[in-house]
């Protein structure tokens, strides 16, 4: 059964993969891909004004 983390931070260029050093984030595990998306939802919130912050919610096996 999976389960869910919020990963991301903000990124030069969001072409690239790899967020700038020192902004990763990660929140997790989330049993539920629901729980997970609330948390998106609020940290995307917190930042919205900076345009290249990105975070996405990812399955992984547990």
């Amino acid at each position: 059964m999976p389960v869910f983390y919020v990963e991301g931070g903000i990124f030069n260029d969001l072409a690239d993969p790899a967020p700038i050093a020192g902004t990763e984030e990660r929140y997790g595990p989330f049993k539920t891909e629901k729980e997970a998306d609330q948390i998106w939802r609020a940290r995307m919130a917190d930042k919205i004004d900076i345009c290249n912050h990105r975070l996405r919610v990812i399955p992984r096996d547990a």
